[in-house]
């Protein structure tokens, strides 16, 4: 093995990770050509990382398809994750108190640089389901709610930094025409203490998701429900899914040992200064 002194051995363990990071929900699936090109890596050197990331079990190679998937050591770290993890132990029966009484499915979200990345859920019995994968990760800006509660209280340099130019929300079809509409968005997210997705995001779905803060205060995930907009019939059942859900946040956020006002809550990042 290289010395460490060299860096050469910290910078091999980076691009395993990195080859890793490559697989998502939406491409679970990749030749050594496509992580090759995602990664700019030399053919040569992505092979020896495929080849220990094989051996040791993390992805494994379809040969009739000609591509790698993520194997079996990555279900048991995220299984250790999932049964370790301080959020997800604080959100479980919140979760699945919400469920219960909304019959509607539910979400947690977090926070990862730009993306509003998924991490639990719990799933209804409605004949029509609406959820993201677990794991998927989307722009926390493109008007969903749980991308809203996660970065509504954050200071407005780290939002100013996490949004895109006007141009990115017509690239993605997004009903949001840009960064001055999505800012007034926010401005009523930290007034009402939850989110509202209108069909922002996608036709025909409506979101509630309200932020769960910990002990610093700060905002570390968002639960959200989110349902066919054609079930939304009345300004009554909107207030009583919004009610459930900052509920349901609440609880989340007592188990993490916040006190405080929770609708006023804490600015998350640096900085202390909130948009108005």
């Amino acid at each position: 093995m290289v010395k460490l002194a060299t860096g050469q051995t910290l910078r091999s363990a980076e691009r395993m990770l990195d080859v890793l990071s490559v697989f998502s929900t939406t491409e679970p699936a990749l030749t050594a050509r496509q992580i090759a090109g995602r990664l700019n890596l030399a053919q040569s050197t992505l092979s020896r990382i495929l080849e220990v990331l094989t051996r040791r079990n993390f992805i494994s190679y379809d040969e009739t398809r000609g591509v790698y998937t993520p194997h079996f050591e990555i279900i048991r770290l995220a299984e250790a994750v999932v049964s370790n993890n301080d959020l997800i132990s604080a959100t479980r029966i919140p979760m699945d108190r919400l469920l219960e009484k909304s019959g509607e499915s539910n979400q947690l979200a977090v926070l990862s640089g730009d993306q509003c990345v998924f991490v639990n859920r719990r799933v209804s019995n409605q004949v029509v389901k609406v959820f993201s994968p677990l794991g998927q990760s989307l722009p926390c800006w493109d008007g969903r709610a749980a991308g809203q509660a996660l970065i509504a209280w954050c200071s407005a340099s780290k939002i100013d930094e996490i949004l895109p130019e006007d141009s990115a929300w017509r690239r993605i079809g997004s009903a949001i025409s840009g960064r001055a509409e999505f800012l007034e968005l926010l401005a009523q997210v930290r007034q009402l203490g939850y989110a509202i997705n209108n069909e922002f995001s996608a036709p025909d779905v409506w979101a509630v998701a309200a932020p769960v803060r910990d002990h610093t205060r700060e905002v570390v995930a968002a639960i959200t429900v989110p349902v066919l907009a054609s079930r939304i019939t009345s300004q009554e059942r909107i207030l009583e899914l919004a009610e459930m859900v900052c509920d349901a946040a609440q609880a989340a956020s007592a188990n993490l040992f916040y006190s405080g006002d929770y609708q006023t809550g804490q600015t998350c990042g640096s900085g202390s200064n909130r948009p108005a």
